[in-house]
This record gives C-alpha cells, structure tokens and sequence, in this order.
C-alpha cells in the first residue's frame, strides 16, 4: 500500500471517533507513521504524539507486543508510563488494520480512564523507573536479607564485580555486581560455592543510605524519580553528606572505588505479599566530580563551633544503575522442583550423559547442594550427548560440569569427589552417607555401584537410573536391593546389549542414543520422582518405553516391589493392575472376586504386568471359584504374540473385610496349580486383597515346598 494510502486510512479511522481531534497532520517520519492526537475523554482533554510503526499492524522489530506508541513526557510518573512519557500497555496481536488501530485506541483510553482519572493502584508493586546514565550499564544484584534498617541509617555495603566487559563494536561497558552484604553482619543469601568464587574475582565497599521512603520528586504529577542531586536534600541527612564530601575528598581509600567510580545504593520499602521488603537502587559517583559543593561558614553563621562547613547538593544528573532482586524466591520464582529435592544434599554418581543433563536440571530447578563424583575424564565422543564443551575435553568430567553448574545459579554450593565408591571403607561411607545425604542418583550404569550401595543400609532416597541401547527404555530403580532389581527389569525390558565401540583397539561397547532422547525421557523420569515428592507418594521403580511405532505412545509404568528373603525372590508388580484389582474387587464387594497374573518370570524374580478376568466363575462372601472358560486361549494369544516372554504367573482374589492370611483352600489350590504339568510353573504366586467399600490392602504369597511364603 502506498504511504498516502496508509496515511489516508489512518486519519479515516481516527475520524470515527468524535472524542478524537488531530493536532497536527499524520506524516511519514522514517519508519512511522507521526502525528499528534488530542483525546476528550470523560469530560478530561489529553493530548499524545504517536507513531505508528510502518509495517503496521505488526509490532515494533526488537519489541514483543508494542505497535502504537502514545507519548506526552507531562504525564511521567503516573502509573504505566515509561520513562520516555510512553504509556504502557500490551495489546492483543491482530493482523487486520482498522480492527488494530480502533482497539488500540480503545486501550488508550481505558489507560486515561483508570490512571489518570482514577490514579488507580495495581495488586503489584510498580518498581520506580529512574532514567539512568547512558552510554553504559551498572547491575548490582542482590537477595533479601532481613528487614532491620531504620530510616536515615547509613554504613558500607560490600560486593563483587562479577564481570566487567565492554561489547559491541562501540565497545559498550557492562558491569554485573553482586551484593555480599552490609557492615553489620546482614549477609546476602548467595550459595558458599558462589561467594567464593565471588570473592576471587576481589570485592569492593561501596555506601548504602536507607532513606525509607521512595525517592520520588516532590509536588509532582504521579510517581516520578528524582534525576538531580539537589532534589536528595531531602532524603539525606546533613551527617551523611558531610561524610560522603570527606570520603569522597580524602577519606575513602582504592577499596571505594572501581576504575575511580564509588557506588551508592539508596534503600526503601515496597509492599509485598507478607508485609513489605527493602528494594535498593544503585548510583554511581564519580570520583573526579563530586556532587557536593562545600561552602565555609563566616563565624556568626556559626551555630556550632565544631561545623565550620556547609555542604550543599548540586544539580548535577545523577548517574542512576540498575539493580535486581534475585532473592531465591524470585530467582526459581517461574518454575521449580519441590522442596523435597531441592533442600536435599543430592550425590550424583557418574557424570556421563546421564549425570551431566540430570546435574542441569536439578540445578535449573532450584536444588541448593549437589555432590559430583566421577573418576573419568572428558573426551571427543562425551560431548554430543552430554552437558561438555571442547574445553572441557582431557580434563576431568567434574570440572567441566561444576564450571557450568557454578555459571547457572547462584544458589547452588557443588562439590567434588573424583574417586570411585570401592575405594572407601563401606562401614564409614555408610555412615557418612546418612550424615551427610539425603538423595542419591546413580547415573553410573556399573553394577559395582548397586552392589556398594545395596550394602550401605542407607536411609535416603535412591534412584538408579539407566537408558537401554537406542533409547528404546528409560529404566529408574528405587529402593531395598537395586541389583537384583536392576537385573531382572533389564531381562525383562530388553536384552540388547551395548553395540557402539569407539574406534579400534581394546575398550567395552556403549549403549547408543542421542542428546534428544537421552534428555527427553530424562526430564520425563525427574517429572515422576518429582510428582511422587509433591504428592507425598512413595517412590517405586518405575519403567518408560516410548512407542512411535503405530501411534505416538510414551507408556509409563511404575512398579511396587516386593521381597520374600527365605526363597531369595522378588516382585514387581505394576501399580496400574494393583488399580484395576482396587476396582473390580471392589465392584464386586461383599462378595469375592479374583483372576490370573500374567507377566515376567526369571529365575524366581517376576515383574507382574497385567491381569485376565474369568469370564466363568463362581463366587460369594466367602468362596470364589473361577472355571477356565477362555482363559487358557487368552493365555496361549499372550504367550505366542510375546514369543514366551510374557506367561502365567499366578493368582488373586479379595477376601471382603478381610483378613489377608491364606485358607485352606487357597494352599490347596496352589498346590495343584504347582503339579500342573500344563501350567509348568513351580513356584506359582497368590496375592490376596483385603478389601471393603472404602479401604484396599494386599498380600502376597509364593508357594514353595507345600506352605506359601510372605513377600514383605
């Protein structure tokens, strides 16, 4: 469209509205479109210049959401107006011209309606905007730290200069500070990792005034901050100026100063949503031009013979940075693990592709105490799939991952172990591990590391965790016995075995999988330990196969565990068919209901993963007796199609109100179900359900030499 059609379609649309009048004639200025409007709303008369971006109704390049802009540099201070005089709002995105155009207006005036007018406040703290110095940037970072400071109190601040760099080809300076905290021991709440690298990079002191209330400008329209030193005479005390003059003179040695700029912050109260807490804003102060004229008072100006001085504030601009508060709250404020995780002392073993990415994203979550232990060293093949750079290759895998651990968060203190666990005495590290511990994941795939652990009798939570070849299984063990567990889940989900050797020479396959897979079915295991710690459910191990054969299927499946120490057995059995028991035998109370396990067995390990239901049976409140009926076809289908894999195990049934103890009749079934030769299984299980209207319960049994045996 040309630019007068654009032009015309714009002074068209303005027409419609009565309330608006154009002060000055639309007009194409660059890349706007420029005018000024005058806007009679509610018996009030505004005036704006806009510009209206030219590719119109897109937003501003570089900008998320703002297109028009509305501008009077008389209305700073009010709420939503920039520092610029810009008013603030985000309109919905639309690509039709004149709908755009006529809601933005409306926007406007919903702005005139309910801030100008009405001066209405927002539920959330609008932090005061200062127009700060140019042609470069001063952050200083900092956490809450108790609220004590009364108001004109003053003292020294200590921080870091984290970074100093100048970018871009103007070579534009940039300083990231970082608060310690304040003379009278109020620290800031930063992790001890991150304080001593802090403190390697050197700190400074720098001076801090609590001033209490904003630093706004007097008899001013709105909100608006103070600009001129002048306009602080009313904020500072006459001892704390004096002091600044004499530092700033003579006083104040090279550790007040960076590249000969003192730094002042200015502290006062904002609301928050317990009471209100201390927001701190930063100034710059150059050494070379103070900002206080000293004036020698004649004797009968005198009022008191020790101050012979007045010091008085000038007009200069004050070089205001910019500060944030990234207290932890406010830091994980977007999204973080629970607390259970994250005020854990977590060990991680190995630190491969596994261990590296879960490292990540615990520490992305929030977790505040992360041990790292790998004997291992970075090379070329580690870094398409685990958390390394180039950099990182010859040297320890550790060091790599703690450097980038150390750059994500501040609250997080990581340490190092470099040696393996069959190094230590398992007595001491068993205590040591219960001490110190309370969360360990095994990202190590080495069955030596189960076999220390299953010995250290420790009381925290464990999680094994392990990919199969080509990612086609997520696998995390949890629990009493992580080898046995670990070999008979592996049995069961595949027996594939690591296929990719690196070059020639001697060396031991690994499992193949990419970065996406690895972390895909990665994130989603950390979502169910995280979800089972939010609902203060137990953690069971659990089992994710992704299916993208027929249909798009991520299948997860978590198992209860069990144990019989007598015939060095075990179970798991999914908590899906435990659901589907809940269900039907609760149907069918007060009578009796039961059916068939079917599932994995090796050796006298099995994984128990579904149920058939008779369709023939016969039942009451204390007798249940099911008849084949299809049960053998639907067994043999199973058998067939999971080419034995998957077979009979055995029984269950409910006993209504209890108890869970085995009758007669149920040792007896057992027993002719172990001497069928067409069953052939030995060692069948039974599991019996305790069960009433509201309350579900079970035990389970293995039948071994004419008794069942109790699996704890």
């Amino acid at each position: 469209m040309k630019e007068e059609d654009i032009i015309k379609r714009i002074n068209n649309l303005l027409k419609k509205d009565k309330g608006l009048v154009l002060v000055e004639k639309t007009r194409k200025d660059g890349n706007y479109f420029k005018g000024k409007l005058e806007v009679n709303y509610l018996e009030q008369v505004l005036n704006f210049d806009f510009a209206i971006p030219h590719n119109y109704p897109l937003t501003h390049p570089n900008s998320d959401n703002i297109s028009i802009i509305f501008r009077n540099k008389n209305y700073i201070g009010l709420n939503h107006i920039n520092p610029d005089g810009s008013v603030c709002f985000h309109p919905d995105k639309d690509d039709d011209f004149d709908r755009k155009l006529l809601y933005e207006i409306k926007c406007l005036k919903q702005w005139i309606r309910d801030y100008y007018i009405f001066k209405k406040e927002d539920d959330n703290y609008a932090y005061l905007i200062h127009n700060t110095e140019s042609g470069c940037i001063n952050k200083l970072y900092f956490t809450n730290t108790k609220n004590s400071f009364k108001k004109n109190s003053f003292g020294t601040f200590r921080f870091s200069i984290f970074s100093d760099e100048k970018i871009g080809e103007k070579k534009f300076p940039v300083k990231k500070m970082f608060r310690l905290g304040f003379e009278k021991g109020q620290e800031d709440v930063w992790s001890n990792t991150f304080i001593k690298d802090l403190k390697t990079r050197g700190t400074k002191k720098g001076l801090y005034y609590y001033i209490q209330d904003e630093p706004l400008r007097k008899s001013n329209l709105g909100r608006k901050a103070i600009e001129n030193w002048d306009e602080l005479k009313d904020y500072l005390s006459d001892e704390f100026i004096e002091k600044l003059y004499l530092g700033l003179k003579r006083d104040f040695n090279n550790n007040f100063y960076h590249e000969n700029s003192l730094f002042l912050i200015i502290g006062y109260k904002i609301p928050n949503n317990e009471s209100y807490e201390e927001h701190w804003d930063l100034i710059r102060i150059p050494k070379k031009n103070i900002p206080i004229d000293s004036i020698k008072l004649a004797k009968d100006e005198q009022t008191n013979p020790k101050i012979r001085f007045e010091h008085i504030l000038k007009k200069n601009k004050i070089n205001w940075g910019t500060t944030e508060n990234i207290d932890y709250s406010r830091f994980f404020g977007r999204g973080k693990l629970n607390d259970k995780i994250t005020n854990s002392n977590i060990l991680i073993i190995g630190c491969g592709a596994i261990g590296s990415s879960l490292s990540e994203i615990l520490v992305r979550g929030g977790a505040k105490n992360i041990i790292l232990m790998d004997f291992d060293s970075t090379k070329g093949g580690n870094l398409c799939r685990a958390n390394y750079q180039l950099k990182d290759m010859i040297f320890p895998k550790t060091n790599g991952l703690i450097n980038r651990l150390k750059s994500i968060s501040p609250f997080v203190d990581v340490a190092v172990e470099y040696d393996k666990l069959n190094k230590f005495d398992l007595k001491i590290l068993g205590d040591v591990f219960n001490k110190k511990l309370d969360i360990i994941f095994d990202c190590s795939t080495d069955t030596e590391v189960t076999y220390i652990v299953d010995k250290l009798n420790f009381t925290g939570n464990v999680f094994s965790l392990a990919i199969t070849n080509n990612a086609k299984s997520f696998i995390s063990i949890t629990g009493n016995y992580l080898t046995k567990q670990a070999k008979t889940i592996f049995d069961f989900v595949e027996n594939e075995p690591p296929t990719y050797f690196e070059g020639t020479g001697c060396g031991y396959p690994t499992f193949e999988a990419n970065y996406n897979d690895i972390n895909a079915l990665l994130n989603i295991g950390l979502k169910v330990i995280n979800n089972n710690f939010s609902k203060n459910k137990k953690n069971e191990s659990f089992i994710i196969q992704p299916d993208f054969n027929n249909l798009l299927n991520i299948d997860i499946e978590e198992y209860e565990n069990y144990n019989c120490i007598y015939m060095n057995s075990s179970i798991h059995i999914s908590k899906s068919v435990l659901k589907i028991i809940e269900k039907e035998t609760k149907f069918h109370y007060p009578k009796e209901f039961g059916g068939v396990f079917v599932g994995f067995k090796s050796n006298k390990n099995f994984i128990i993963t579904n149920i058939l239901i008779p369709d023939e049976y016969k039942n009451g409140q204390t007798i249940f007796i099911r008849h084949p009926g299809t049960l053998n076809e639907r067994l043999n289908e199973i058998h067939n199609l999971t080419n034995g894999k998957i077979q009979y195990l055995g029984e269950w049934h409910s006993h209504p109100n209890g108890p869970t103890n085995p009758s007669s009749i149920d040792i007896n079934a057992m027993k002719e179900i172990a001497k069928d030769k067409n069953i052939n299984i030995g060692n069948p299980l039974l599991m019996i359900a305790e069960v009433d209207k509201t309350y579900f319960g079970k035990d389970l049994f293995i039948y071994d030499d004419k008794i069942l045996k109790k699996y704890e």
